[in-house]
């Protein structure tokens, strides 16, 4: 009987070390199977490279988190985040000659929806204008006074988009102009304006427009600049078809190794009862 106590005695300090030394790896495979990119691919359209499609789910939530102002139905598939300057000339540009299409054949289309969040570094005009178009969007007119913006476009910092011009802006919309003072001049939207900018910077934004476009599944394409729909076009399809997620290959290897310390447990208890 001691001999049999001894014996097991001398087993367990063994069990315990392999345990201790799987249990890292075991660990590492599962949390590499739910936190690894979920899809990664790389786009091509005209010459015009999209960044590689890679991300985590922490970023996806990031982007999509909160109410920023969204154009389109709540279900579609993607999710296009624009970050954008009112006063930014590219930005300009893409709201000119691309953005009507983009939401014609995309957005209209259920396809895909459009979210704006802020990246202002022009100056206080940009701010402002960021003011001012919240302040419209609480009278239900956000986008109306976002296409107003950029159709009144002129250069940066030239006194266009000077508060006594954007207060002008809501009187055109038809606003009621004595909330739309109190809130545009309340500073509550200060904190969204410096969230957004905050967020721009955390994703990576180095230019203006900047869109992440966020897939079912979480993944992420990233398109600098402004470029064409058809870009856009691509990579909405892109995303819409991506796999639910890739078994990283790597991790079958701790998963492996639990099974066989299962086994060595499994084992050494029907040694004990049999003795």
């Amino acid at each position: 009987m001691r001999y049999r106590i001894r014996a097991l005695q001398e087993r367990i300090p063994i069990t315990n070390a392999v345990l201790i030394l799987l249990l890292p790896l075991v660990l590492c495979g599962f949390v590499t199977y739910f936190f690894a990119p979920v899809y990664s691919t790389s786009l091509s359209t005209n010459s015009v490279q999209i960044q590689q499609a890679s991300t985590s789910s922490s970023l996806a939530s990031s982007l999509l988190a909160g109410s920023p102002p969204t154009l389109g139905s709540q279900s579609a598939p993607v999710t296009i985040v624009e970050f954008g300057d009112y006063q930014c000339p590219t930005c300009g540009g893409w709201f000119q000659n691309q953005e009507a299409s983009v939401v014609q054949d995309l957005v209209n289309t259920g396809k895909a929806k459009l979210v704006w969040r802020d990246f202002d570094y022009y100056g206080a005009d940009s701010v402002s204008a960021s003011e001012a178009a919240y302040a419209a969007g609480d009278q239900g007119k956000f986008w109306q006074f976002h296409d107003l913006l950029f159709q009144s476009q002129q250069t940066p910092n030239g006194g266009w988009a000077s508060r006594s011009n954007l207060v002008k802006f809501a009187q055109q919309l038809g606003l009621n102009m004595t909330k739309f003072n109190q809130d545009f001049n309340s500073g509550q939207y200060d904190p969204l304006i410096n969230s957004n900018h905050a967020l721009g910077v955390q994703t990576g934004v180095s230019e203006t427009p900047t869109f992440f476009l966020v897939g079912p599944n979480g993944a992420i394409v990233t398109i600098a600049g402004g470029q064409p729909e058809s870009v856009f076009e691509q990579a909405v399809a892109q995303l819409s078809s991506a796999p639910a997620g890739e078994f990283p290959s790597f991790a079958i290897v701790p998963i492996v190794a639990l099974l066989v310390t299962l086994a060595m447990i499994a084992g050494l208890a029907r040694k004990r009862r049999a003795k």
